[in-house]
């Protein structure tokens, strides 16, 4: 959490999406910005700070959030720019592209297999299909690790065996055995890739990597489907610019591999979110009412949802598209459906970032996690019917849950069990694809980098596994210059390697050392929120006045995207225990809705079972006797629920207890 007065990073959305016929889109710039959550079109930061109609009060405290987060109006203008140069490689790719459609040749894109990965490979075969090529899909096996392999190629050419050109995604850069494999056939090989090229670099015939050694891209920080759409888009531009309108609609994946593979919101990323989640909500349909409800009214039925009623459906339809370019959209519409069904999506205000970033991609990438079949991740894109889509959406939906399932197990281990190298190094018995995700779990707990890793039976036995980090912490280049010790991947992000288990040692060694030397930099003094909600001495303002914080709320909103490099605003709240009252809810009633006297809602997820008895003492206590507050961090959102939107928190954790 960031302490109160370190500057951080924001953002100012421009105006309501307008969404134009086809051709007229076409021959336009292509702007989709996010749909707002309140009423009324969204206002940028600057238009609403000189809204009058505000209080003054309201305006000193929102200018206060923006001042302790370093948001200048100079600042917010530089990041919402979206000027960038042409990535290495790009133009020569093209001519590549351009050759292999004249010449009739076939391609076969070869993907990652995260949610970036799948991303990245939808993009390119509904791109390439729409565009004339002849193109396949490869399914990735995350088995063999996130390099394309041997194998692969082997079974691209057994299954495509007239492919003459290989175009990865997500990956490739430093694929040198996989590359060698596809030049020995006679293939011309391709690749797009975001991850850092390490020497002596790739020996594909064309790369083009925002991390390539020799690159000067000034906003390194995009994802794979977004070098893959930019060199799509590059391609119309030049060779097919009738089909351009097509071609910004797969901006639609490359937002959404953009924010599950936490790249910044900022520059030319903060439009490719706003767009992707325009676009999702093109794809929409609301769960008409025809279920019979005790009250005399009619309930949603999110199986009744038609898809071919959505917006963008109704638009694709009026025009002849490649059956593959159509599916990738049909296949995103139903996507929604079953979530629909499952209760995550209820109207469109549920459809940002956060779903993409906390339902979507951990769904997309539980299969890695449990040893599940990918194929499900790839066919509810790409299978033919509306059936087996939906049956593939819920297929991935039913694995997350496994998934989470898992994650409780598996912490337990790492939390009790026998760990002689914690808190920097963990021993796991869950499947390999869990490590990230236990890693980055143990980071959060323990506020520093982690690596979670196989246990080794004896000391010459090679290790692997996942470190995680916070920003201030660059795992791979701080590994790099020990010997047996290597990392591959994001700086905070990676996949470890220890040559010999009896090297584990230095691993933690290194860690902790790199660790004291970097916290030098990062100040940790301060309260834990931006601002201080409360009746103490200390607040900045109270929680009586809930128009203020609506006002407050509506205006931060205003800011979005939010994510990595640009995070939502975190407050601090101090709550009375008395009269505080506190409802069990949930399905299985294990979150806790706090209500404070002035009807301020605060919502705790799953925390039931853990903190109930210790608040209801509180609040019987406070009847009694003087106590203090409950401080917690929560971040505020805006909630509509039968046409009324009102201010609420969500709880991410207690920092104090009433004394």
């Amino acid at each position: 959490m960031s302490p109160r007065g370190t500057a951080r990073r924001a953002e100012e959305v421009n105006s309501a999406a307008r969404i134009a016929a086809p051709r007229e889109v076409s021959q336009t710039s292509f702007s989709m910005d996010q749909q707002p959550r309140s009423r009324g079109p969204v206002m940028s930061t600057l238009q609403t700070v000189d809204d009058h109609s505000l209080t003054d009060e309201d305006t000193d405290l929102f200018e206060l959030l923006c001042q302790r987060r370093g948001w200048s109006d100079q600042y917010l203008k530089e990041i919402e720019s979206t000027e960038h140069g042409e990535l290495l490689g790009l133009a020569e790719m093209v001519e590549a592209l351009a050759d292999t459609r004249a010449t009739g040749k076939k391609i076969t894109i070869a993907p990652d297999f995260d949610m970036d990965g799948i991303s990245s490979g939808v993009l390119g075969y509904a791109g390439l299909a729409e565009l004339g090529f002849d193109v396949e899909l490869h399914l990735p096996d995350y088995r063999r690790g996130h390099e394309v392999a041997p194998e692969d190629i082997a079974e691209i050419h057994a299954k495509w065996p007239d492919t003459r050109v290989l175009l990865t995604c997500d990956g490739g850069v430093n694929s040198h055995r996989g590359i060698a494999a596809a030049r020995a056939l006679g293939w011309m090989t391709l690749v797009t890739d975001h991850h850092e090229e390490l020497a002596p670099g790739s020996t594909a015939d064309v790369t083009v990597d925002p991390c390539r050694i020799d690159e000067t891209y000034a906003h390194a920080g995009i994802c794979g489907a977004h070098v893959l759409y930019q060199v799509i888009e590059a391609y119309a531009r030049v060779h097919r610019p009738e089909k351009l309108w097509e071609i910004h609609l797969l901006r639609l994946f490359a937002g959404l591999g953009t924010v599950s593979d936490v790249m910044p919101v900022l520059y030319e990323n903060r439009r490719l979110v706003r767009d992707a989640i325009s676009i999702a909500r093109l794809l929409r349909v609301g769960a008409p009412k025809t279920i019979p409800n005790p009250w005399g009214g009619f309930d949603a039925d999110p199986d009744a949802i038609d898809v071919e009623q959505s917006i963008l459906m109704q638009l694709l339809r009026t025009e002849p598209h490649h059956p593959v370019f159509l599916r990738a959209f049909e296949g995103f519409a139903l996507v929604l459906k079953a979530f629909a069904q499952v209760g995550k999506i209820r109207d469109v205000d549920d459809l940002d970032e956060d779903f993409f970033g906390f339902y979507l991609a951990p769904a997309m990438n539980s299969p890695r996690r449990t040893g599940a079949s990918l194929e499900p991740c790839f066919a509810l894109f790409t299978a033919g019917g509306v059936d087996a889509k939906l049956k593939a959406a819920h297929q991935v939906i039913e694995n997350n849950e496994l998934r989470k399932q898992l994650v409780v197990e598996h912490m337990e281990e790492l939390t009790t069990g026998d760990q002689p190298l914690a808190p920097w190094v963990y021993f796991s018995d869950a499947y390999p694809g869990m490590y990230g995700l236990l890693a980055n779990r143990m980071m959060e707990l323990n506020g520093h980098p982690v690596v979670v890793v196989n246990r080794p039976v004896g000391p010459d036995d090679f290790v692997s596994g996942s470190g995680r980090a916070p920003g201030w912490f660059d795992v791979i280049t701080t590994l790099a210059p020990h010997d047996g010790l290597s990392a591959i991947g994001h700086q905070q992000a990676c996949g470890v390697r220890v040559a010999k288990a009896e090297k584990l040692g230095d691993l933690v060694a290194v860690l902790q050392e790199a660790t004291q030397v970097a916290l030098l930099a990062v100040s940790t003094h301060g309260v834990s929120g931006d601002l201080v909600l409360g009746p103490d001495a200390d607040c900045d303002a109270g929680l009586e006045d809930l128009q203020l914080l609506f006002e407050l709320v509506r205006r931060t909103e205003g800011l979005k995207p939010f994510g990595h490099g640009f995070t939502a605003p975190v407050v601090e709240i101090a709550i009375e225990p008395l009269g505080l009252r506190m409802d069990r809810i949930g399905s299985e009633s294990q979150h806790l809705r706090l209500v404070t006297r002035s009807g301020l809602s605060c919502l705790w997820w799953n925390v039931t079972e853990e903190k109930v008895d210790m608040l209801r003492g509180f609040v019987q206590r406070a009847s009694r006797t003087e106590l203090g507050t409950l401080r917690f961090t929560a971040t505020l959102q805006l909630n509509t629920f039968r046409g009324d939107t009102r201010v609420q928190a969500v709880i991410s954790e207690q920092i104090t207890s009433a004394a």
